[in-house]
């Protein structure tokens, strides 16, 4: 068996011979970039038409068609794998990867769409990278030729298009913006709360410093109590010993005022007498 090489493919594309409306361009080392043709079939379309801007949606299938055809001889077969730039858009190539000997015809192949976004479909871009065999043994075995998307493909579209996966993406997609929105009003509420444990933790601290200072006058209301009892203790003590001082004093007097009177009296009674007296000397 033999890997054809770039001379080779490059051969096939000048004579169209084995790629027909092939490119130079797509001629790379030991393979051959097939590239995308203007008609597709969609889940959406439910029927071929052009691409015109044509998307394959996430989770849809869309199927295509090469530009190029093939016309393989009956000592060579071609073997296809995805552009690995396919792969990286989260597309999925459907379909058989070996073309036989004497297949002639265009490649259709289903692409599925993997990824979460659009993916467009351009005509003339890359799609497929083929690999030609040449074999010791010729194939006498003639495969089904295909150049167009055949009535059978295009009713299993139909039939496939109200299970459209789309719909269930649309619908996850809802529920995740359900979800996404849920979580703003959850963190709002969350918001809500802090503020309230912080109003909390504010007014906890206020009632704790106003506490401290009525523990504070508290105390310093006790010490002036205290501090007022001794005063009036003093007080009390200098007023008892003051009465002592004084009450001696009130007793003297109260013995000088007898005996200002008892002398008093005395004078009194010898001064009357003595007028007495006299009177009656002169009376008689």
């Amino acid at each position: 068996m033999e890997i054809l090489t770039e001379n080779d493919l490059l051969t096939f594309v000048e004579n169209k011979t084995i790629i027909l409306g092939g490119k130079k361009e797509s001629c790379e080392g030991i393979k051959y970039d097939f590239t995308l043709s203007k008609m597709v079939l969609t889940v959406e379309s439910g029927h071929p038409r052009d691409i015109d801007h044509a998307v394959i949606k996430p989770g849809e299938i869309a199927f295509v068609m090469t530009e190029e055809t093939l016309n393989l001889p009956d000592d060579v077969y071609c073997q296809l794998s995805a552009k690995r730039k396919l792969s990286l858009d989260g597309i999925v190539l459907l379909g058989g990867l070996i073309i036989d000997p004497n297949y002639k015809g265009k490649l259709i192949f289903g692409l599925y769409n993997l990824s979460s976004r659009n993916y467009p479909l351009i005509p003339g871009k890359k799609m497929v990278a083929g690999v030609f065999y040449k074999v010791d043994k010729k194939s006498d075995k003639k495969p089904e030729s295909i150049n167009c998307f055949s009535e059978e493909l295009i009713k299993i579209v139909a039939d496939t298009k109200p299970n459209s996966i789309s719909a269930i993406n649309a619908t996850i997609s809802n529920i995740n913006d359900a979800i996404g929105r849920l979580n703003a009003e959850m963190q709002e509420v969350k918001k809500n709360i802090d503020r309230d444990d912080k109003w909390k933790e504010d007014f906890k601290g206020k009632i704790t410093r106003i506490t401290d200072l009525v523990e504070q006058i508290g105390k310093e209301l006790a010490t002036e109590i205290s501090t007022r009892k001794d005063e009036n203790f003093d007080v009390k003590k200098d007023q008892i010993e003051l009465r002592e001082q004084i009450l001696p004093l009130s007793k003297i007097q109260k013995h000088f005022q007898f005996f200002k009177g008892v002398v008093v009296t005395i004078v009194t009674g010898v001064i009357v007498g003595g007028i007495v007296y006299l009177i009656s000397k002169i009376g008689g």
